[in-house]
């Protein structure tokens, strides 16, 4: 009984997150609706009693007007049900809208709340995430209030049935109460291995169907699919993953089959043991009419304490559900304090980086990795070893190196998106990750602006899309427009056909999706508007995938230009992009493998120079810049993409 006692207290805590008042006057209307029932079967019971009393003297006797006196009371305690129902419902409707907000930022805040991205890749984490979308998806959210409503109602007038029942025989509620147990447990058995085997044993197999699924009805995948002819056997794959997961499900709980049927024939015991009683005491005259309606009501009543079916079935999933969100707000909650490799904090005075506005400009930051090493959970050999770096502010640096070096995890760690295995990260002498908990004041929020490969495409307006870079410049167009035209993007504006509120999604009215170099075009601005509102670092990650060799030299330039009191990490795979940084960084294997300035490294004739040359050769053959781009991509060339 605890699993399910802590479950719902986790239930009971987002009820009373999403709304208090709401809660208590659903608390006390669910007690009025328990009681209710049995006020009137007591008054039903005294009705019938006093009818033939009232036959025989007349409705104007004082017997008469005491059936008609009960009678009222039982018109009114089902006109008092209908009322109360009819609120139940309003209310609920409120709270479902109010726990969905409580559930919805409950996970928000534990998924978002969390700078270490390596805690979103445990599967136990990514099972919780899975299950709480699908029970939105599915709706059940929008029965949850009613549910639990109505389970607590039957429940408070199964147990006043119960004290009723008590007044006939004290053992008669005893034994009902106690074959209804025995059929709540079975019940809780069989329901709970099914949830536990979707949980634990079939989750990443319903995860896998749902995904497949996904591949079936969504328009990103539809081309491709019907181009090689893929339907047929995705349909194929999806049922017979469907059906294998859910053969673990259903095999689970024809296990537990047996524990339902003894259930059932003890309860079928249990009510005949108690009405055999109540037959033969009216036999005898002990009891009367009023008498046995009272209990042969509070019989039926009892039976509010058993296995209620849907209702019970969708508060069990519900509180299984809210322990979980409470379980990633516990598992995801702030990381513990980064490894100190100087002083301890009372010796050495507090950083504190506070973000400048456009009018100030942003103030270039300092970059410190010192013997910093990470590896990947689950994965042996480490990606980042022991590596030290020290970029100065304002300072450009390219980094390079092979597919696998390391050069995205490089750029997380500086992020404060992961936490390093060893060593440490510093942004102006700060943790980047102290920011994610210690508000915008300190470290990576407003001081670091990034695009990575894999960018964020927004289905939102182009204002938001560019402004989302710094919310106090999201409706100053000045700024957005500098920013877009910087980025190589004017034209974009003109184009849609809103302008900046164009919805960049097709999905919408006069909705417009963009091409892959315009998109870009948009994630750069984005980052720009960043710099502008006060971001002191800027990273790019090869988000210039889709442009060609001559617009990446040249978007490169123009950024270094723009940015030259910023401090500037670009990574790409194309060297001759990056001949007008400052710095250059190779990468190899985890480590520094060489350092400086472009004419030095190639003048060295080491790694950098290889790389650089072997690049060079194959665009020598080559007159369109569009073919430069297209052979430094192929397969034996020096790239450096995202990192394994």
């Amino acid at each position: 009984m605890r699993t399910p006692l802590r479950n719902a207290g986790a239930l009971a805590i987002l009820f009373w997150r999403a709304d208090r008042r709401l809660t208590l006057w659903l608390a006390l209307l669910t007690v009025v609706l328990g009681l209710a029932p049995n006020a009137t079967a007591v008054a039903s019971g005294a009705f019938v009693g006093s009818v033939p009393g009232a036959v025989g003297h007349g409705p104007a006797s004082p017997a008469g007007r005491q059936a008609l006196t009960w009678l009222a009371l039982v018109s009114l305690g089902f006109l008092a049900g209908g009322v109360g129902l009819a609120g139940s419902r309003l209310l609920c409707e409120l709270m479902n809208t109010r726990l969905t907000q409580a559930l919805a930022a409950t996970v928000g805040r534990a998924a978002l709340g969390t700078g270490d991205l390596t805690r979103l890749a445990d599967p136990t984490v990514t099972a919780d995430l899975a299950a709480v979308e699908e029970f939105e998806r599915s709706d059940l959210h929008l029965q949850t209030a009613w549910s639990v409503r109505m389970l607590l109602t039957m429940r408070t007038a199964g147990l006043c049935a119960a004290g009723i029942l008590a007044t006939f025989a004290w053992w008669a509620p005893v034994v009902l109460v106690a074959g209804w147990s025995v059929t709540n447990v079975a019940s809780h058995r069989w329901m709970r291995r099914g949830f536990t085997a979707v949980r634990e044993d079939s989750g990443g197999a319903l995860r896998r169907a749902d995904y497949l699924r996904g591949l079936l009805v969504d328009a990103p995948a539809a081309k491709e699919i019907r181009v090689f002819g893929l339907a047929g056997w995705l349909g194929e794959e999806y049922t017979r993953t469907w059906r294998a997961a859910m053969e673990v499900v259903w095999r689970a709980r024809r296990t537990n089959a047996w524990s339902l049927v003894a259930g059932t024939a003890a309860l079928l015991a249990c009510h005949g043991v108690v009405l055999a009683a109540l037959v033969q005491r009216t036999g005898r005259g002990e009891l009367g009419a009023g008498a046995l309606t009272v209990y042969g009501l509070s019989v039926i009543g009892v039976g509010e304490l058993g296995f209620l079916g849907p209702p019970q079935w969708r508060v069990a999933r519900a509180t299984a559900l809210a322990r979980q969100a409470l379980d990633l707000s516990e598992r995801l909650g702030p990381p513990p304090a980064a490894p100190s490799c100087g002083p301890p904090p009372a010796a050495r005075p507090a950083v504190t980086v506070v973000p400048r506005g456009p009018a100030s400009g942003p103030a270039p930051v300092e970059v410190r990795l010192t013997d910093v090493s990470f590896r990947y959970p689950g994965r042996p050999a480490p990606v980042v070893r022991r590596l030290d770096l020290r970029i100065p502010p304002g300072q450009s640096v390219a980094v390079v190196g092979a597919n696998g070096a390391g050069k995205t995890t490089l750029t997380k760690l500086v992020c404060g998106l992961y936490p390093p295995s060893g060593g440490s990260v510093r942004l102006d002498g700060a943790d980047p990750r102290a920011s994610r908990t210690d508000g915008p004041t300190h470290g990576a929020p407003g001081r670091v602006a990034v695009v990575f490969q894999d960018f964020l495409r927004y289905e939102l307006s182009l204002r938001d899309n560019v402004g989302l870079g710094s919310l106090p410049l999201l409706h100053d167009e000045r700024a957005l427009g500098e920013a877009l035209r910087d980025a190589g993007g004017t034209s974009l504006l003109t184009d849609l056909p809103a302008g900046w509120d164009t919805i960049l999604a097709r999905g919408y009215d006069g909705g417009v999706d963009l091409s892959g170099g315009q998109w870009q075009k948009v994630a750069l601005a984005r980052a720009l508007v960043a710099v502008r509102g006060g971001a002191g670092l800027l990273i790019l990650d090869e988000p210039t995938a889709n442009l060609d060799v001559r617009a990446e030299t040249e978007l490169f330039d123009r950024f270094l230009a723009l940015t030259r009191d910023t401090t500037t990490i670009l990574v790409t795979h194309r060297l001759a992009s990056v001949r007008h940084v400052d710095r250059i960084v190779v990468l190899s294997d985890g480590k520094v493998a060489e350092d400086g300035d472009p004419d030095t490294l190639l003048a060295a004739g080491g790694r950098y120079a290889r790389m650089f040359r072997l690049q060079a050769e194959r665009f020598a053959d080559h007159t369109d810049p569009a073919d430069h781009a297209d052979h430094a991509d192929q397969p034996g060339a020096p790239t450096g993409g995202a990192d394994a």
